[in-house]
């Protein structure tokens, strides 16, 4: 592969087109308003390429040899989270860098503002953001969600949202995505993507208040769970990953960190636990709070074996002495 200059992203525009409609991050690296990084398997002609923007890591193209293939998954990290262009879904597993990589069923929405109001909850302060688009939910000192934009390319914006985990189920989020887009609208913006795993229930119904149209299916890969929350995939799911996970921590160690987090699903605490201690055990080089603080950890946390598996970690990553 072929890795391309900034000033020579451009002969990417017409093989990128159709990945660059769904995926802003494609159109922003291409036009240069985003950092990114391109690698393309002919310079005069690609076939393929692959695309690193702030969103995550895009293949795209129109055909696959196998050397090419053998190319990119040499040239992609284990743990790249792989967008992957609706040409190439059939020639795609062979250019992934490792055998445990899982499909991620994704979709985009294009969202409007509507005439549903949305007002501030008594005693919240809604903050708008330097950029004059994003929106920052406070009480007093302490933020209890914010919308973003992900990435701006011209009249072009895609968002997200977060709300603390003790303030959702109070329509929070629904003020803020509609507070953003009235900000996006004004601004000049006429085009908002959404981007949701398939499984993300809460996301796609919120996203559903304010779309113009049905979603577009998208698919990425990834060696992580295709799932954002606690409730996303069902308990037989969850232990499929779990065991997949399991097979593939033998080859590639950091992937018990993954199957700890779908046992913890399923749930089954115990192999959750077994396979935290082989991964604190091993030569992970992961930090405390990335297992402390993920969501699938939440009924983990509190438990002595958890805790004490936290611990062994804090005192590997100490500074000597």
């Amino acid at each position: 592969m072929i890795a391309l200059a900034p000033d020579q992203f451009g002969i990417l525009h017409a093989l990128a087109a159709p990945m660059a409609e769904v995926h802003g991050s494609v159109a922003a690296v291409i036009a240069g308003t985003a950092e990114g990084g391109i690698w393309v398997d002919a310079f005069d002609a690609p076939n393929v390429a692959v695309l690193e923007g702030p969103e995550g890591t895009y293949l795209l193209g129109t055909s696959l040899d196998p050397a090419a293939a053998a190319e990119i998954a040499d040239l992609l990290d284990d743990w790249v989270y792989l967008h992957v262009d609706p040409r190439l879904v059939s020639a795609a597993p062979a250019a992934l860098p490792n055998a445990f990589m899982v499909g991620h069923p994704r979709l985009l929405f294009r969202l409007a503002p509507c005439a549903e109001g949305a007002p501030v909850p008594s005693g919240l302060t809604l903050v708008t953001d330097a950029d004059g688009i994003g929106q920052t939910l406070m009480d007093g000192a302490h933020e209890l969600g914010h919308c973003r934009p992900d990435l701006i390319v011209g009249d072009r914006i895609e968002i997200g949202v977060w709300v603390h985990p003790d303030h959702r189920r109070q329509d929070l989020a629904r003020l803020l995505v509609a507070r953003v887009l009235d900000a996006a609208k004004a601004a000049g913006m006429t085009n908002v993507g959404w981007h949701c795993h398939a499984s993300n229930r809460g996301s796609i119904a919120l996203a559903r208040r304010f779309a113009l149209g049905p979603p577009v299916e998208t698919l990425a890969y990834s060696a992580s769970l295709p799932a954002e929350n606690v409730g996303d995939l069902t308990a037989r799911q969850c232990r499929k990953l779990a065991e997949h996970f399991d097979a593939g921590a033998s080859q590639i160690g950091w992937l018990a960190f993954h199957a700890a987090c779908a046992w913890a699903l399923v749930p089954d605490p115990e192999r959750a636990l077994s396979a935290v201690d082989r991964l604190v055990d091993g030569e992970w080089q992961g930090e405390p709070d990335w297992l402390a603080g993920h969501w699938a950890m939440a009924d983990l946390r509190h438990t002595p074996r958890f805790e004490a598996a936290l611990a062994r970690l804090r005192m590997q990553k100490a500074p000597p002495g």
